[in-house]
């Protein structure tokens, strides 16, 4: 089992001016929001080799997870928190470890890897 350790990005306000700072980069990526206690909980993981454009496909219509669609459309402190990853089957480790992590309410099945790894998500 590998172990591997992540630099994670400070939580981003999850807006398209936001998202537009982003590089032409690839990795893993969470998205949360800020409950009543004042805690954000995450509700969405991902990973893509454009994170970029995978996010601002979040906030337009052409996100296909209905449920996702319409969480985000509600409004509310959304925030987004990444990490860069370049190899395709370390991105999707880490995200079947985040899933197994956080239970995201809005994705729709475990995402599949078969490596087994062991990350630092906070």
């Amino acid at each position: 089992m590998s172990n591997i350790q992540l630099t994670w990005s400070k939580l981003i306000p999850l807006t398209s001016e936001q998202i537009e700072k982003l590089g032409d980069i690839g990795g893993v990526y969470r998205i949360s929001k800020k409950a009543d206690d004042g805690k954000y909980y995450v509700f969405f993981v991902g990973s893509s080799d454009a994170l970029k454009e995978k996010l601002l496909i979040h906030l337009s219509n052409k996100e296909t997870n209905s449920g996702l669609k319409e969480y985000l459309q509600r409004g509310g402190d959304f925030k987004f928190r990444y990490a860069v990853i370049k190899e395709k089957s370390i991105q999707e480790a880490v995200e079947k470890q985040m899933y197994k992590r956080y239970l995201p309410e809005y994705n729709p099945e475990e995402p599949k890897s078969d490596l087994t790894i062991e990350v630092n998500l906070n």
